[in-house]
């Protein structure tokens, strides 16, 4: 029962989303509107403002850093060769399908999920996830897409590229400004410390209402095959290898192992979709299984909490 009162808001505020996109209560216009105020406002500013107060490890936290992503890479060559022998995919193919099999929807979904259900202590490790998994599976899923028509100057570019990207993102920035300010023991006006905090209590909700609006607008079609396995490796082999990490292989802090074990069962991120679009191959099987995984993620999720409970 704890856990379904948990998870039920979450469900509730996505559904609320799914609804008033699907009867066309909201305007495309409208919901996309509401998406742009959430990822480059409101959600930046909860970044920011709890990074701000966190506590940081003094290691910054790479054991951590090292037991989530070893079995997310492990995961990811997996996928590839998947994609590879079972579908024929080339390179780029291989790689977009690959960084749907390991990118977790840490945002939308993490979030909330987290802050429900283990509580502001565990933001912390969420956050250096966040902060870290468009840089690691970015970097890695580009040079597995160029590797049939490798250049080092293409690659170069490409990867430099990236990284002006992840630097003009609101949530990155607010990320590393909130690191500098804390690590630099910059203290913030109370006035404004307190403004930002009441603009971040509303990343949640409109976050889970646009999460509902963005399912309105992916059809599954004819891309089950692929966006299957995507979502079985997603869901089921990479939360099975980081618990083997986290508890197994290396001797993490309960609650940071419990947010990780949490943040590997997320559903496919949007991010994957947003790379399979640069590469223009596989947009249809990302964005089938970001479906898919969403409304199937409830499973490992309640499992996981009833587990760790």
């Amino acid at each position: 029962m704890l856990v379904f009162e948990g998870i039920f808001p979450i469900l509730a505020l996505a559904l609320a989303g799914y609804l008033s996109a699907r009867t066309g209560f909201l305007k495309e216009s409208e919901y996309l509107a509401i998406a742009r105020f959430t990822f480059t406002l409101v959600i930046p500013c909860l970044l920011f403002i709890n990074m701000v107060h966190a506590d940081i490890p003094d290691n910054f936290g790479l054991d951590f850093l090292l037991a989530f992503y070893l079995p997310v890479l492990l995961v990811y060559l997996s996928a590839l060769l998947l994609a590879r022998h079972v579908f024929k995919a080339n390179a780029r193919l291989q790689a977009v399908m690959a960084i749907g099999a390991t990118y977790s929807n840490t945002t939308v979904v993490g979030i909330p999920l987290v802050l429900q259900t283990l509580g502001s202590a565990s933001l912390l490790p969420l956050l250096m996830i966040i902060a870290t998994q468009n840089l690691v599976l970015f970097s890695v899923a580009t040079v597995f897409a160029e590797r049939e028509q490798f250049d080092m100057r293409t690659l170069a570019r490409s990867l430099l590229r990236l990284l002006r990207q992840l630097l003009s993102s609101p949530l990155t920035t607010s990320l590393i400004a909130g690191l500098a300010f804390n690590l630099l023991e910059i203290g913030l006006y109370r006035p404004i410390d307190l403004s930002l905090s009441l603009m971040s209590e509303a990343a949640i909700p409109t976050a889970l209402f646009v999460l509902g609006t963005s399912l309105h607008q992916y059809q599954v079609g004819r891309q089950l095959p692929a966006a299957l396995m995507i979502t079985a490796m997603k869901l089921i082999v990479l939360p099975l290898l980081v618990w083997v990490s986290m508890y197994q292989v290396f001797d993490i802090d309960p609650l940071w192992a419990k947010t990780a074990l949490l943040g590997s069962a997320m559903p496919v991120g949007i991010s994957a979709y947003v790379f399979a679009i640069r590469y223009h191959t596989g947009q249809p099987a990302v964005a089938a299984a970001s479906v898919i995984s969403t409304l199937l993620s409830l499973i490992p999720l309640t499992l996981i909490l009833l587990w760790i409970s």
